[in-house]
């Protein structure tokens, strides 16, 4: 058996899925992906690695994976393969050969998500923004963003229990593209926490509307986690947009 390792570019709406991550009783992303594989290859055993762990309601439009696989099929038949058996809310946006070593989760050099806010109350499109209810200073925003560039302990804006090493993570962008009514925010780290920008987009709207200081928002990443009570955004905001290696 001649396995060879195939890069898969991914787009999903994460409104029905429980995440990316497999699990025993919900339906994810991942699970879909390798049943669609399993029709595609059957009889292989089948190791989906996916870059990042999404939540359950969230969306992508560059999830990247890797599958190693023993096929014939060149990338652009094994796309339309997959294509054909997945859902209408998965797709496979690209396929390409790569080396055997490659890892999409640990070869990630960074990664880019955006989250959408909106004044307006949409029913067309609701699952894809936060509709918000409050006034908010835009200043204030900027400020907030401006704030989280550079290398910063995120432990104060993650999950209590999140199983990891390290809670520091390098931002290179973060900032605010504000278009009456949609607000979004973009923010590129070398990695990011569990519910990292949810817990960031949640506290930056209560600094925004007046809960809390720029201040006390600061002080949250410089050393003082428990200086304010940090406040998480609902999923359907959130997009991960690309990945890069």
């Amino acid at each position: 058996m001649r396995l060879l390792n195939f890069k898969l570019l991914v787009e999903y709406d994460g409104t029905e899925f429980h995440g990316w991550q497999s699990q025993r009783r919900e339906r994810t992303v991942q699970d879909e992906i390798v049943i669609a594989l399993s029709h595609v290859v059957p009889q292989q055993k089948i190791t989906l690695i996916g870059a990042g762990r999404t939540d359950a309601g969230v969306h992508a439009r560059g999830q990247v994976a890797n599958v190693k696989l023993d096929t014939p099929l060149p990338p652009e038949k094994l796309q339309r393969a997959l294509n054909a058996y997945l859902p209408g809310d998965v797709r496979i946006q690209n396929v390409e050969l790569v080396s055997e070593n490659f890892n999409a989760r640990r070869d990630a050099l960074k990664r880019q998500y955006s989250y959408s806010i909106t004044a307006a109350q949409p029913v067309l499109g609701r699952h894809y923004v936060w509709p918000m209810q409050y006034t908010l200073d835009k200043d204030l925003l900027r400020q907030c963003a401006k704030c989280i560039c550079g290398e910063h302990d995120f432990y104060g804006f993650a999950k209590a229990n999140a199983n990891v090493d390290s809670t520091v993570c390098q931002v290179e962008t973060s900032k605010w593209v504000l278009s009456d009514p949609l607000w979004i925010y973009r923010i590129v780290a070398n990695r990011f926490l569990h519910h990292m920008v949810r817990y960031l987009v949640g506290t930056m709207v209560e600094v925004a509307r007046g809960r809390y200081s720029l201040v006390q928002f600061c002080s949250q990443l410089d050393g003082n986690p428990e200086s304010i009570t940090v406040y998480r955004a609902p999923a359907q905001g959130l997009v991960l947009e690309t990945v890069s290696y």
